[in-house]
C-alpha cells in the first residue's frame, strides 16, 4: 500500500504522461519482461540504464535492486538500490518492508534497527500490522539461519521491540504528523504554505528530540515544497529556511537530500537567489558522486550552477565549468536535463569567450529537441530555439528579437534593452530598461536575507546600464535619480524603508565648500570591470562623467603583470579555486582592453600591498618601493579623479560615494601631478548614498551625560572546538550555509571561528594602552578592560538603552573580514575556551546591525574594519555600515592593520582635536593626517609614509 503520492502539476500535464511516462518506454517495457521470466542478469542491465532518465522513480530502483539481489556476484549493489528507493519515499509499506528483510540478506544490523524504529511510525491499520509483523517475522526466521547466535538474538531483540513501541508511535503520527500527510492539494494552496510549516513545528520537535524519523519529514516537507511551488510559487520563498535546515541536516538520507536540493533550487532559481543556488550546486556536485547512480542528477546541478553564474554574469566562472562538463551532456538520458544542459552550456561558452563553440551547442539543443519529438515541450520548445537566436544575434547574425514595451516580464525587458544597446540604439534602450527597473524596484524593498541580495543585483545590472544609456542618448537629466536608488537601496531600504531622496534635497544639506562624488560601475552586465560613471554635486551644480582605468593604471597592470599574478594565486588558494588573470608582456598586448571580471580587484589590492608592505607582521620585499607606491597613487589620481577635479577644485571638503572594489581603497592618499597627496588639499569622507548623508544631518541632536566609553584589554584564549577541515569549495559553502543557520539560530559561531583560526589570537598590549590614554585624556570617559571588555557586556548595555549615554564609542581589539563567509566578518572581544552565556566572543556584523546605539562617532581601532563584502546595492557591507544601522552617526574604520605606535599617536591626537579644541570629526581626522604627513610626529620614527596614515576611514554626516 503506497502511503504517499507527489504529483507534480507540470504546465502539461498531457506531456508529463506522454514522452515521460515510464510505462510507455520500450526499454522499460523490456526490463519487465526479462526480470518476470526471471533472466534477472539482462533484466539489470537494461533496467540500470534506465536509471538515469527516471533518477527519481522509486519503484524502478526498487525493482532494479531486486534483480541485481537476485545475483550471485555483487548482490550488495542490489541491495544499496533497494535501501536508495526506501530512502527517497519511506512512506511506502513495500518499500520499507523490503528494505528491512534485505538489511537482513547484507547483515546490516545497524541498519535494519534504524529501519525498525523508522517503520514503527508507520500508520498501520490493524488488519495491514498485523500482516506486516507476519511478513517481518518470516523474513527475520529465514535469514536468522545465516546469523550468528549473536546476530540472531540481536535481530531478534530489534523486532520484538518493534512489536512493542509500534503502536505507541503510530500514535505519534496519527497527531502529530497526519494533519499535514491527510492535507489536500487544495488546502495547501489554500491555506499557504506558512500554515503548514506552523503544522509541521510540533512535528520538528519530535525530531529534534530524536522522537519521530527525519526521513518522515523530510517527506512532508519536499510535498509540501513540491506542491507549493507548482501551484503558487510565489508563496514557496518562505520554505527555503527550513528546506536548507533539513538540506543540511546529516541526518537526511543523500537521495532525500538531492530531491531536498532539487525543489530548493528551483525556489531560489525563480526568487533569483542565484549566490545561494551555486553554495548549494557546489556541494551537491560534491557530494553526488558517493551515492549517484544517474549521470543526469549530475548534470541536474552542473545546470544549476551554471545557470547562476551566467545570471550573475559571471562569465568566467561559467566558461571554465561549461569546458569541464560539456562532454557531459552525452552521458545524459533525462530528456529535460539534458536539453536544459544544452541551453547552460551554450550560454556559458558563448557568453565567456567561445562564441562559435557556444552557437554549436544552442545549435545541437535545437537539433536534439526536433530529433526526439519534445517541439511541443512546455519549457524548451520554446527556449531553446529562443536561445539559438540570441546567441546568433550576439554574433551579428541575426537580427534583433521583437521588442514589447508592453511586457511586464523584467527579464525580457532587461533583454530587450541589452540587445539595443549592442545596436547603439541607446535611446530606444532607455525605455525598457526605465520599466524593468520600475518593476524591480519593489521586489528590492520587499525582499530579505539572500533574496535581497539577489534582488539587488539585477536591479544594479539594470541601472548600470539604464545610467549609460541615458548618458549616451543625452538624456542627463534622468541620471542622477537612477544613481541615488542604486545607492540609497542598499543601507536605507533595510532602515526603515526610507525613499531616496531628489537632487535638490541632496544638495540643500550640503555647504557651500562641499562637493559630494559618486561612482557607480556601470559594466555590471557586462564581462569586464573597471568603467564607472562620476557624478560630482555641488550645492548648485551636478556634472557627469565617464571614468575609464584602463589608462595610467592597466600600464601599472602591464609592468606588475608578475605580482598581479601572485596575489590572484594567494586569493585562489584562499578560496579553493584555479587562478585566472590576463597575462600582459608589453604595454602593446594590452593595448585599449578593458579589465576582465575579477581584475581590477587585483590591481586594487597590488596597490593595498604597496600602501602595507607589513602584512601579517612580516616585511614583504617586493612591496616596499617607496618610488612606484607614489606612481600607482598618481595612476589612480589619473584615472579616477584628475578628468573631473576641476569641477569641484575650489572646494574644502569632498564626500565620496564608492561604488564595487572602490570602497577598499583610501582616495586620500592618491597623489595629482605635483606630488600632493589629495588629503593635503580635501577633507575626504566617505557616505553611502546623498540620502543617508540627509538622513544623519538631519537626526536630532543629543546632548550626552558622558564623553567616551571605551574598550580593550581583550584576553583571547584559544577554541576548544577544533573547527572544520576545509578541503574543497564545497566545504566552505556548507560552512557558510551552517554559519547562515546558526545566525538564525543565536547559535555561537565558535566551530567557524577556530576553523579559520586554530590558534588565540595575540593579546594587543597596545589596546589596552590606547583606551587608558583616552581615559587620560577625556573627562567623562568610562572604561571596560579584562573581564567586561565582553560581548555579553556590550550587548547588554546595548539592550539596556546604555549606549545611548555616551558622545563616542572606541572598540579596540582585533578585527576579522571574511570575503567569502561574510556573516563571520566582525570585532573581537574577550575570547574563551567554550562560548560563555552563549556569546562566542565576535561580535559579527549581523549582530552589530542589530544594536541599539545613539552614539555620534564610533572608532573602530582594529585591523581591516573597513573591508567587507561587495554586496549589489550595498557596497562595501562592513562593520562600519553596520554601525550607521545600528544607529551612530558617523564611523572611523580601518583598512589595513597599523603598529601600536602609529595608532597609538593618530588616536590621541585624533581626541585632543575633538574634546580639547573642538573639532568637528572630519576635520580632526584630516589635520591629524596631514602632521603625520608634515613629519609633525616623527620623533622616534618616520611615520609619514601612507601606510601610517591612510587606512583611517571616516564614514558619516
Amino acid at each position: 500500500m503506497r502511503i504517499l503520492i507527489l504529483v507534480l502539476v507540470f504546465s502539461s500535464s498531457l506531456w508529463a504522461q506522454g514522452p515521460y511516462d515510464i510505462t510507455r518506454n520500450q526499454s522499460y517495457t523490456q526490463f519487465t519482461a526479462l526480470k518476470k521470466a526471471g533472466n534477472h542478469k539482462e533484466a539489470f542491465n537494461v533496467g540500470f540504464k534506465l536509471i538515469d532518465r527516471y533518477y527519481t522513480n522509486t519503484d524502478l530502483y526498487f525493482d532494479v535492486g531486486i534483480s541485481r539481489a537476485a545475483l550471485p556476484q555483487e548482490s550488495l549493489i542490489g541491495v544499496e538500490l533497494i535501501q536508495t528507493a526506501y530512502d527517497m519515499e519511506p512512506i511506502y509499506d513495500r518499500l520499507a518492508q523490503s528494505a528491512i528483510a534485505y538489511a537482513f540478506f547484507a547483515k546490516d544490523l545497524l541498519r535494519a534497527k534504524q529501519l525498525f524504529w523508522e517503520y514503527s511510525y508507520f500508520p498501520h491499520p490493524p488488519e495491514d500490522f498485523k500482516r506486516s509483523v507476519t511478513y517481518l517475522e518470516g523474513a527475520l526466521d529465514y535469514y536468522k539461519k545465516s546469523f550468528t547466535a549473536s546476530q540472531a538474538q540481536q535481530a531478534q531483540t530489534m523486532f520484538d521491540v518493534y512489536k512493542t513501541e509500534a503502536s505507541q508511535n503510530m500514535l505519534v503520527f496519527w497527531e502529530k504528523f497526519n494533519p499535514i500527510y491527510s492535507a489536500s492539494s487544495k488546502d495547501i494552496i489554500q491555506k499557504g504554505p506558512e500554515h503548514y510549516l506552523k503544522v509541521l513545528e510540533p512535528v520538528k520537535q519530535e525530531m529534534n528530540a530524536g522522537n519521530f524519523p527525519v526521513s518522515y519529514y523530510n517527506v512532508a516537507l519536499e510535498t509540501l515544497a513540491i506542491l507549493t511551488f507548482w501551484n503558487n510559487w510565489q508563496q514557496a520563498h518562505v520554505l527555503i529556511p527550513e528546506l536548507k535546515q533539513q538540506f543540511l541536516n546529516p541526518q537526511t538520507a543523500p537521495m532525500m537530500k538531492f530531491k531536498l536540493y532539487d525543489i530548493l533550487s528551483k525556489i531560489n532559481e525563480v526568487n533569483r537567489n542565484y549566490e545561494e543556488n551555486i553554495t548549494l550546486a557546489v556541494i551537491m556536485r560534491n557530494e553526488l558522486p558517493q551515492f549517484t547512480y544517474s549521470n543526469s542528477t549530475l548534470m541536474l546541478a552542473l545546470n544549476n550552477q551554471l545557470f547562476s553564474l551566467v545570471q550573475l554574469e559571471r562569465y568566467k566562472e561559467a566558461f571554465t565549468l561549461a569546458k569541464s562538463g560539456q562532454n557531459f551532456i552525452d552521458k545524459v538520458t533525462n530528456p529535460d536535463v539534458k536539453m536544459n544542459a544544452y541551453y547552460n552550456v551554450s550560454r556559458a561558452l558563448a557568453y565567456g569567450g567561445d562564441r562559435e563553440k557556444g552557437l554549436q551547442y544552442a545549435e545541437a539543443g535545437v537539433n536534439y529537441m526536433k530529433q526526439n519529438g519534445y517541439t511541443e515541450h512546455p519549457q524548451f520548445g520554446k527556449t531553446l530555439p529562443s536561445n539559438l537566436q540570441t546567441l546568433k544575434f550576439y554574433m551579428d547574425k541575426s537580427s534583433a528579437i521583437e521588442t514589447n514595451i508592453n511586457s511586464t516580464d523584467i527579464i525580457e525587458l532587461y533583454n530587450y534593452g541589452l540587445q539595443l544597446g549592442m545596436k547603439k540604439e541607446y535611446a530606444e534602450a532607455v525605455p525598457f530598461y526605465e520599466k524593468a527597473f520600475k518593476l524591480q524596484k519593489p521586489k528590492v524593498v520587499s525582499a530579505k536575507g539572500t533574496q535581497r541580495t539577489a534582488q539587488l543585483d539585477l536591479f544594479t545590472k539594470i541601472g548600470g546600464n539604464l545610467i549609460a544609456c541615458l548618458f549616451e542618448s543625452n538624456q542627463k537629466e534622468k541620471i542622477f535619480a537612477v544613481m541615488e536608488e542604486l545607492k540609497a537601496n542598499g543601507l536605507l531600504a533595510t532602515q526603515n524603508q526610507m525613499p531616496p531622496l531628489s537632487l535638490s534635497e541632496i544638495q540643500s544639506v550640503l555647504e557651500a565648500d562641499e562637493a559630494l562624488i559618486y561612482y557607480v560601475d556601470v559594466m555590471r552586465g557586462n564581462i569586464n570591470e573597471g568603467v564607472y560613471m562620476a557624478a560630482v554635486i555641488t550645492k548648485n551644480d551636478i556634472k557627469y562623467r565617464y571614468i575609464s582605468t584602463n589608462g595610467a593604471l592597466m600600464r601599472v597592470y602591464v609592468e606588475r603583470n608578475a605580482e598581479i599574478g601572485a596575489i590572484e594565486e594567494v586569493m585562489a588558494r584562499r578560496e579553493l579555486r584555479q587562478p585566472e588573470y590576463t597575462v600582459y608582456r608589453n604595454q602593446d598586448e594590452a593595448g585599449f582592453n578593458q579589465y576582465k571580471k575579477g581584475e581590477f580587484v587585483l590591481l586594487a589590492e597590488l596597490y593595498r600591498n604597496f600602501l602595507n608592505p607589513n602584512e601579517g607582521g612580516e616585511v614583504r620585499e617586493e612591496y616596499t618601493d617607496a618610488a612606484y607606491r607614489d606612481y600607482i597613487a598618481n595612476s589612480f589620481y589619473t584615472d579616477l579623479f584628475s578628468r573631473i577635479e576641476p569641477w569641484f577644485k575650489d572646494k574644502k571638503r569632498i564626500y565620496i560615494a564608492a561604488d564595487a572594489v572602490l570602497h577598499f581603497l583610501p582616495f586620500e592618499s592618491f597623489k595629482n601631478a605635483e606630488g600632493r597627496y589629495l588629503v593635503e588639499d580635501y577633507e575626504i569622507g566617505y557616505i553611502p548614498a546623498g540620502s543617508t548623508l540627509v538622513a544623519l544631518r538631519k537626526r536630532p541632536k543629543t546632548n550626552y551625560e558622558k564623553n567616551v566609553l571605551a574598550f580593550g584589554d581583550a584576553k583571547y584564549q584559544k577554541r576548544a572546538n577544533s573547527g572544520r577541515q576545509l578541503k574543497s569549495a564545497a566545504d566552505i559553502k556548507r560552512l557558510e550555509l551552517d554559519v547562515e543557520a546558526s545566525l538564525q539560530k543565536n547559535e555561537p559561531l565558535d566551530y567557524a571561528f577556530a576553523t579559520f583560526s586554530s590558534e588565540a589570537m595575540n593579546y594587543l598590549e597596545g589596546a589596552k594602552a590606547e583606551v587608558l590614554a583616552i581615559n587620560e585624556l577625556v573627562p567623562k570617559t568610562d572604561l571596560r578592560l579584562d573581564t567586561q571588555m565582553t560581548e555579553n557586556e556590550f550587548k547588554k548595555m546595548s539592550r539596556e538603552g546604555a549606549l545611548h549615554h555616551y558622545r563616542s564609542i572606541h572598540l579596540s581589539s582585533h578585527a576579522v573580514t571574511h570575503p567569502f563567509v561574510f556573516n563571520l566578518s566582525g570585532i573581537a572581544f574577550s575570547v574563551y575556551s567554550y562560548p560563555k552565556d552563549g556569546e562566542d566572543g565576535m561580535l559579527t556584523v549581523k549582530e552589530m546591525a542589530q544594536l541599539d546605539i545613539k552614539t555620534d562617532f564610533m572608532f573602530l581601532s582594529a585591523c581591516q574594519t573597513g573591508l567587507g563584502k561587495l554586496v549589489p546595492g550595498d557596497g562595501v557591507q562592513g562593520l562600519n555600515q553596520a554601525m550607521l544601522m545600528a544607529g551612530a552617526n558617523s564611523t572611523l574604520t580601518t583598512l589595513w592593520s597599523v603598529n601600536d605606535y602609529g595608532t597609538s599617536i593618530y588616536t590621541k591626537s585624533l581626541y585632543y582635536k575633538i574634546f580639547q579644541e573642538n573639532k568637528d570629526y572630519l576635520t580632526a581626522s584630516t589635520e591629524v593626517k596631514r602632521e603625520f604627513i608634515n613629519g609633525v610626529y616623527n620623533k622616534y620614527a618616520d611615520l609619514s609614509s601612507p601606510q601610517y596614515w591612510a587606512p583611517f576611514i571616516y564614514t558619516g554626516k
